[in-house]
């Protein structure tokens, strides 16, 4: 019995790494995940930083158009999309099948069962297929963000 429950537990950690590895190749392949992960990154912090300081000096008016700025300065710069995946990609064991449940989750609720996510290749299936949604891109870019704090 003892000997059953050490290979199931391997073949688990097996699988688990093939899913981690699955995410991590969707996360370095997908451009929408790019797009994703630069739009939500960028912007918000070139935004925000723009209008807080347009508002300090100029009031409202001044937030509104430094909010404007900032949003152009953020478009302009470079992506720090690699810094993300390189961050989930060195994650401890513990973290990583955290990160792996938490993404199963946002794909479950979007449509996938529990059953397609269990190969690796079908859970960058239902990667591909149900990342197509916002909702999902953006629950996937949570979960690793929320990973790697």
């Amino acid at each position: 019995v003892k000997r059953q429950i050490k290979k199931e537990k391997m073949e688990n950690n097996s699988t688990d790494n093939e899913r981690h590895s699955e995410l991590i190749r969707f996360l370095t392949e997908s451009t929408s995940m790019r797009k994703t992960a630069a739009n939500s990154i960028k912007h918000s912090l070139y935004a925000g930083g723009g209008a807080f300081a347009g508002a300090w000096l100029l009031g409202p008016v001044g937030g509104l158009v430094g909010g404007v700025i900032g949003s152009g300065i953020g478009y302009l710069q470079s992506d720090t999309y690699d810094g993300a995946v390189l961050a989930v990609l060195k994650l401890e064991q513990t973290k990583r099948n955290s990160l792996l449940q938490d993404v199963g989750k946002v794909l479950v609720t979007a449509g996938a069962t529990v059953q397609s996510l269990r190969s690796a290749s079908a859970f960058s299936e239902a990667l591909h297929q149900f990342a197509e949604q916002d909702s999902v891109r953006n629950g996937i870019w949570k979960a690793c963000v929320d990973s790697i704090r």
